[in-house]
C-alpha cells in the first residue's frame, strides 16, 4: 500500500513540476491570446464577465439577446471591466435567397432531409413528452407551461419560445433545432438578413454574430455573397483587414 501510495505521489509532483515549466514556444504576435468563452448560467456569465474577450451567446430572440447582452455587461463592469472590451456573439443561423419565398424552400428541402425517427427522440427528450405519433406537418400539440416542467428548463423555455414566436409545425420545429439548437434564425432576403443583423446591433442585442450555417457550403457562400456586400455598401463590414491578428479585428 505504501509503495502505490509514494509512486502516486511521486506521479503528482512530477506533474506540479511540469506545470512549472515555461512553454518552450514564441509569443503570439497578439501577446495574450484572445479568449472565448459560452455559457447561460449564472456562473457562465460569471465566468465570461470577469475573463472572455468574446462571448458565444444563445438567443432564439431579439429579446433574449438583449437582455443577455446587459446582463453579462454589467456583470463585467462589476468585475472592473469596460464593458466595451467585451464582445457578445449570438449564434445565427441564415436561409437567404432573392425572395423569401425562396429562402423558405431551401429551409423547408433542409427539413425534409431530417432524421426523423432521432429528431423526434431528441424533441421527447426536450419537452418530457411521447412524440411518437405527432403528425410531422400539423401544429405542435400544447405543451404544459415552463412552471411545471421537471426536465432541463433552458432548452424548454427554447421550445416554448420557438413555438410562441413562429407556430412552426412539428416538422419546422425539428428543423430549427437540429440546425441551431435555439439560436437566431433569420429566413428571407438578403436585405431581410442586413436589416436584422443591423437591428439586433444597433440596439444592443449583439456586437456580432457566430455563423452557424445550416447547410455547408451553400448557406455560408449565400450569406457571403448576398449579404455581406450589402452591409459593406451601408459602410458597416469591412473590405480590408487593417491588421493581421484576431484581436486587432475583434471590435471593428
Amino acid at each position: 500500500m505504501s509503495t502505490n501510495l509514494d509512486c502516486s505521489r511521486s506521479t503528482t509532483q512530477a506533474i506540479t513540476s511540469a506545470w512549472q515549466v515555461p512553454l518552450n514556444i514564441p509569443s503570439t504576435p497578439q501577446g495574450r491570446p484572445v479568449i472565448f468563452q459560452a455559457g447561460a448560467s449564472a456562473p457562465g456569465r460569471d465566468l465570461a464577465a470577469r475573463f472572455a474577450d468574446g462571448i458565444y451567446a444563445v438567443a432564439w430572440d431579439f429579446e433574449q439577446a438583449l437582455e443577455y447582452r446587459q446582463d453579462v455587461l454589467a456583470r463585467a463592469a462589476t468585475a472592473g471591466r469596460d464593458p466595451d472590451s467585451v464582445t457578445v456573439m449570438p449564434g445565427l443561423v441564415t436561409y437567404v435567397a432573392p425572395s423569401e419565398a425562396g429562402a423558405r424552400e431551401l429551409q423547408a428541402e433542409l427539413n425534409d432531409l431530417l432524421p426523423v425517427a432521432d429528431s423526434l427522440r431528441q424533441l421527447a427528450y426536450f419537452t418530457g413528452q411521447d412524440t411518437s405519433d405527432w403528425d410531422l406537418d400539423g401544429p405542435v400539440p400544447e405543451l404544459p407551461p415552463l412552471e411545471e416542467f421537471t426536465g432541463p428548463q433552458g432548452r424548454y423555455a427554447t421550445v416554448l419560445r420557438i413555438i410562441e414566436t413562429t407556430r412552426p409545425t412539428v416538422r419546422e420545429l425539428l428543423g430549427y433545432l437540429a440546425t441551431g439548437g435555439g439560436h437566431a434564425t433569420f429566413i428571407g432576403t438578403p436585405e431581410h438578413i442586413a436589416d436584422e443583423i443591423l437591428r439586433w446591433i444597433d440596439r444592443g442585442a449583439a456586437d456580432g454574430f457566430n455563423l452557424m450555417p445550416p447547410a455547408l457550403p451553400g448557406s455560408l457562400e449565400d450569406l457571403v455573397d448576398l449579404v455581406v456586400p450589402i452591409l459593406q455598401d451601408r459602410g458597416r463590414f469591412r473590405r480590408d483587414y487593417t491588421g493581421s491578428t484576431l484581436r486587432d479585428h475583434l471590435g471593428e
